[in-house]
């Protein structure tokens, strides 16, 4: 029994000695971020990828960019291995940024290809240019390519709840509600901006897709209301014009809290949305000499930043139901989750039904504090 024994782990460590996947690092090179685009009149997708390289001196890293060209995405990266004769690893890509170009039917093999490669994380975040390409977030940033763009890019997207201008999605997230029936999902946008006379990419807005098709945009503002009704938002802040005493000022509100319920309900034979806001501020500025801390200031205040967030959110519902007829608030699921008898009758029809749904929306501001000042800063002439 013993010599079987011995004989067993003899075997397994020949077995086990080694990875039977293993690849040289030295024959990889690792792609941070990838755009792609499409040539309209050569039919042929154009992959840019961003790739770590080792800068001058070995301490620290920067980025090269690789471009080809293919009939089909997997066919356009098995080009750049064979430009570069080496392998492209995918397992730390951070983002993957399309054109405006590639939705419609060419969004499809493209995130089946995402999906199917066993190299990408499901992680992966996706993003729309706002630009004319794709590769111009990459051709266009960090011009001597001593910082990484994607890294840059992955960075922002996980500080969104400290702006509040976007909303990041996932590749695995993003894939999942193209196949639900009652919600439209969307995409960050990002653009080149400047900053200290650098060019840096920008995230901001939002795209919104229905099916595989980008059929409208969200600006910064419009997107942060949009979070705030979705349950999404956890930070920002917002103007409210206000009067007090005859006397007009704008203060400036840091969102603490938020908490927003969305309940649908009958109303006789017709669906009704209840969007039930909580919000807990702090007052961060106040743009005049009015104190507004006070117990009857302060409850002027709270009706003007109710009725402010109440008509943005109409207006931006409106919007969407209107111009986009997508239901990128998630409507459809609820009606699915809590009437599902009503959802099964109304579900062949629900881009009419989304388009004339009315919504009933109830917010309630709660302003907590003045920060470490409780009045105005009032200067004598």
């Amino acid at each position: 029994m013993k010599k079987l024994y011995f004989i067993i782990i003899v075997i397994t460590l020949f077995i086990l000695s080694g990875c039977w996947n293993y690849s040289d690092v030295n024959k990889m090179r690792f792609v941070a971020g990838v755009a792609i685009d499409y040539d309209e009149s050569k039919d042929k997708y154009i992959v840019t990828s961003e790739v770590v390289k080792l800068l001058e001196g070995g301490q620290r890293f920067g980025s090269a960019l690789f471009q080809s060209r293919g009939e089909t995405v997997f066919d356009a990266v098995r080009d750049t291995i064979m430009k570069n004769a080496r392998k492209l690893y995918w397992g730390h890509t951070k983002v993957i940024i399309l054109s405006k170009d590639v939705t419609g039917k060419r969004l499809v093999p493209i995130l089946d290809y995402i999906s199917r490669d066993g190299e990408f994380r499901d992680n992966v975040w996706i993003l729309i240019s706002d630009e004319d390409t794709a590769n111009e977030i990459f051709e266009n940033t960090f011009e001597n390519r001593d910082e990484i763009t994607s890294f840059h890019i992955d960075d922002t997207l996980k500080n969104e709840k400290n702006i509040s201008t976007y909303h990041a999605i996932p590749a695995w997230r993003f894939i999942g509600t193209t196949y639900d029936k009652g919600a439209s999902p969307t995409l960050p946008m990002v653009i080149v901006a400047e900053k200290d006379g650098i060019k840096v990419p920008k995230v901001r807005g939002q795209a919104i897709i229905k099916g595989s098709n980008l059929v409208g945009t969200l600006d910064e503002t419009e997107t942060k209301i949009y979070l705030w009704i979705i349950n999404e938002l956890e930070g920002g802040v917002l103007t409210v014009k206000t009067e007090v005493s005859d006397r007009p000022i704008e203060v400036t509100l840091e969102l603490f809290a938020n908490k927003t319920r969305i309940k649908p309900i009958k109303s006789g034979d017709e669906i009704v949305i209840k969007i039930n806001i909580e919000s807990d501020f702090g007052i961060g500025e106040i743009s005049g000499e009015v104190n507004v801390i006070e117990k009857k200031a302060r409850e002027v205040l709270k009706r003007d930043t109710e009725a402010e967030i109440k008509k943005q959110m109409e207006n931006v519902i409106k919007k969407v139901q209107k111009e986009y007829k997508s239901d990128i608030f998630g409507f459809g699921i609820k009606i699915k989750d809590k009437m599902p008898e009503k959802w099964r009758q109304i579900e062949p029809y629900w881009d009419e039904v989304f388009k004339d749904l009315e919504t009933e929306i109830n917010v309630n501001v709660n302003i907590r504090g003045s920060a470490l000042t409780l009045e105005p800063i009032k200067i004598e002439d």
